[in-house]
């Protein structure tokens, strides 16, 4: 298509390459007359409105829907008017909490916006209003005027966002009048006119409804709330549906509308680095809630440090996913599904992130399309196991149909979307058996970071040794579930989510915003990180210390405080000698097993502890912060030498896997994933020359079956060369497209750092 060919070419051209001016940092609400009066609440959502009636607009040639986010990013801060008084900045700080403390990642109700739209919405919290003014005694008592707050809050953030499209409107007029080419300016008053119904009445056409999500995407991201979009493929099928059967459009027409969609999505993506601006703070880490004076060094980022580990310049939690089953069990992939797929895969994005669901209804197209999409070098789509994750989320408390209808966060994590409150915590495995090893020191930082280890010489067998470990890992649990119930209800006193709140299932019912009861399920994630570079340690430990006799763990722990100085012989066996995770070996996958069904039972423990309270959910996960995790945590009994990445999600370690895939997806689907249904992502590389033709599309199907059949769970796949990528470092002008996958996201190789870059080269490259 013509018109997608040009939008291409001037994302890759032009806009990726053009300095995105940040936005928020120095507005204000507070000068306004008797603002600072008003409730907290009520000035997060003049706040918004204030986001929405100034914010920066614009249109680009070609494009058939409207909406630019202002700038944010995880990897890089976040900007938004002052709302708050400087006693309440104080106050929410004892509690680990900022204006910023918004936490994004879970996903409103898009269904609801569809089918109500801003007027529907509107409706339904003024009845609440005014069922709770016939209910209220003539003295309301506090909890009563909070409701009233809340809605009245409510009412401003959805009002912005029908001001928002107000101002689009006007803008495609004016654009329309001064348009001398007919055609386009008739597009021009057709998108003026789509945006003088959506998103205040419900959209009527597939133009509208992509218009409608485009919105609701745009005032979110622009005012901290950088959430995913979900099942797109499932809301958006009835317009796309209706449009071809009423003859309003044709299925040509309806790929360029869904193709300009998508490419919305890459407004903010930018592959010059050294146009990056950092606007991070101390405000913008994002906080679960802690203790006063509780600080864990490895959930900050250092601004110090040479390159930007967490590579998240170009990620702003831009997530869809497709295919899947409706609630009742049926295959809910549609033609929409291959639309989107096909028209994402011709535009090379990396933004949205791209994640297909498969069951055993899936259809073979289904199959053969994500095959050659991810054999060509996309490293997208994602592939998720319905089967693990929907019987895990059943276990979970999430009731069966609930669960069908998952969708994903702006990385990879399986939640419930316009139902969840979400959050999430990183035990680092590495860190804690570096503690163990180091009298609970840091070997990076130089520093005691936790008190009351065993000696050494307390572990006299592997048991005493293993058991020492899961003691650590249930205390870093513990801790964090604990702050987690007792400070995260704080969150929204001070960074309250009143847009998001109105499009959530049950807030508006309830009269409460999401983080305070008024979402379904309060889920909190627990995520064991540096997953392999662990197993392979303690398999190390328990062979070369406790079986061969080879050093003792005092000899082990200098060895490694020294990284290995005068030792590499011994860092030779420790890496060649031991047997590795992800090459199908059972020594170490029977360790792999052991510690994830450990960590199983110290959930449930503490779960039923905090019954009723909050949902635990597991993972295993790195996401894109496998360079800065290594290079938080010293050398390790695996060989890895201090500050060298650690291995990603539940993949083998970069110098372990020695078999192929199939070894790799054994190890990482020998244990009962269903336990770990928030996801666990096993990230293999394939040559692209092994997989040509039909004869290599059938082996990229049958490494996909395979991988589901064995009940893995989570599979990203990246078909690139080695050579390829060298070429890309030398000449990154002559591979402006080429993608990789970074644990929890995708990146264009070109704007990576030159270390994330080596690291990338050097993970393991697999032959199918």
């Amino acid at each position: 298509m013509e018109r997608l060919e040009r939008i291409k070419r001037r994302l890759f051209e032009t806009d990726f390459f053009e300095k995105k001016a940040w936005w928020g940092d120095d507005e204000t609400i507070l000068a306004s007359e008797g603002v600072e009066t008003k409730p907290l609440v009520v000035r997060k959502a003049l706040a918004i409105r204030y986001v929405a009636e100034n914010m920066p607009i614009r249109l680009k040639e070609d494009e058939l829907v409207v909406g630019i986010p202002t700038m944010s990013s995880v990897g890089f801060g976040k900007c938004f008017p002052k709302y708050t008084l400087p006693e309440e900045d104080e106050a929410a700080k004892t509690r680990g909490f900022t204006v910023k403390s918004v936490f994004g990642h879970h996903l409103i109700n898009y269904e609801t916006l569809l089918e109500k739209g801003v007027c529907g919405v509107r409706e339904d919290i003024l009845a609440q209003l005014a069922a709770h003014a016939a209910d209220a005694p003539d003295a309301p008592d506090a909890p009563d005027a909070e409701r009233e707050e809340l809605y009245a809050a409510m009412l401003i953030s959805i009002d912005a966002l029908t001001r928002l499209a107000e101002r689009y409107r006007d803008l495609l007029v004016e654009a329309a009048r001064m348009e001398p080419r007919p055609a386009r300016r008739k597009e021009l008053f057709e998108m003026a006119r789509v945006c003088a119904r959506v998103p205040e009445r419900p959209p009527e056409t597939f133009h509208e409804a992509l218009q409608c999500v485009l919105f609701a995407h745009t005032l979110l991201h622009s005012t901290m709330e950088m959430m995913p979009l979900g099942r797109v493929d499932v809301y958006l099928w009835p317009y796309y549906k209706k449009d071809l059967e009423e003859g309003r459009l044709t299925k040509e027409q309806a790929a360029e509308l869904a193709g300009s969609w998508l490419a919305k999505f890459s407004d903010r993506i930018n592959l010059a680095p050294e146009l990056w601006e950092m606007h991070q703070t101390d405000d913008d880490t994002q906080f679960n809630g802690v203790d006063a004076g509780y600080h864990n060094a490895l959930d900050s980022y250092d601004q110090g440090e040479s390159f930007n580990f967490g590579t998240s310049g170009n990620h702003f939690f831009i997530n869809m996913i497709l295919g899947g089953q409706h609630a009742d069990g049926t295959d809910a992939t549609n033609d929409l599904t291959y639309v989107i797929l096909r028209q994402w895969a011709f535009l090379e994005l990396v933004s949205p992130v791209m994640s297909v669901r498969f069951h055993p209804g899936s259809q073979d197209e289904l199959y053969r399309l994500c095959a050659d999409i991810l054999r060509r070098g996309s490293s997208e789509p994602v592939i998720y196991n319905d089967e693990v994750i929907v019987d895990g989320l059943q276990r979970l408390g999430v009731p069966v149909e609930d669960a069908r209808g998952y969708s994903n966060d702006g990385c990879w994590e399986a939640i419930i979307p316009g139902k969840t409150d979400f959050g999430f915590c990183m035990p680092q495995l590495l860190q804690l058996l570096e503690y163990q090893l180091q009298d609970g020191c840091s070997l990076v930082r130089g520093r005691r970071e936790w008190k009351a280890v065993p000696p050494l010489d307390a572990y006299g067998t592997w048991e005493d040794f293993y058991a020492g470990f899961l003691a650590l890992l249930a205390e870093a649990a513990r801790t964090e579930v604990a702050m987690r119930v007792e400070h995260h209800p704080f969150r929204a006193d001070i960074a309250p989510s009143t847009l998001a709140s109105a499009f959530m299932d049950d807030c508006v019912a309830r009269g409460l915003e999401y983080s305070k009861g008024g979402a379904r399920y309060h889920i909190f994630g627990m995520f064991l990180c540096g997953f392999a570079n662990c197993v392979d340690s303690l398999a190390a430990i328990k062979q070369a210390v406790y079986e061969e006799g080879l050093l003792t763990l005092g000899e082990l722990s200098r060895a490694l405080r020294e990284n290995f100085e005068g030792a590499e012989i011994l860092r030779q066996r420790l890496v060649n000698g031991v047997p590795k995770f992800g090459n199908d070996d059972d020594y170490a996958d029977s360790i792999a097993e052991r510690l994830l069904d450990d960590f199983s039972a110290i959930v449930a423990k503490l779960q039923e502890e905090y019954k009723g309270k909050i949902l635990l959910g597991k993972g295993v996960a790195t996401f894109e912060f496998f360079a800065k995790w290594g290079w938080d945590v010293g050398a390790s009994a695996d060989g890895r030498p201090s500050q060298a990445p650690v291995a990603s999600n539940i993949s083998p370690n970069l110098d372990a896997a020695r078999i192929g895939p199939t070894a790799a997806i054994r190890s990482a689907s020998k244990p009962d994933m269903r336990g770990y249904s928030l996801g666990a992502p096993l990230d293999i590389k394939v040559n692209r020359n092994e997989v040509e033709g039909e004869a290599g599309l059938l082996r990229m199907v049958g490494l996909i079956r395979a991988f589901l059949d064995l009940g893995g769970i989570m599979l990203t796949v990246t078909g690139v060369s080695d050579e390829e990528l060298r070429d890309a470092q030398a000449h990154p002008m002559d591979h402006k497209s080429l993608r990789v996958r970074l644990g929890g996201l995708s990146a264009y190789f070109i704007a990576l750092s030159k270390e994330v870059q080596d690291s990338i080269i050097e993970r393991a490259s697999y032959t199918v």
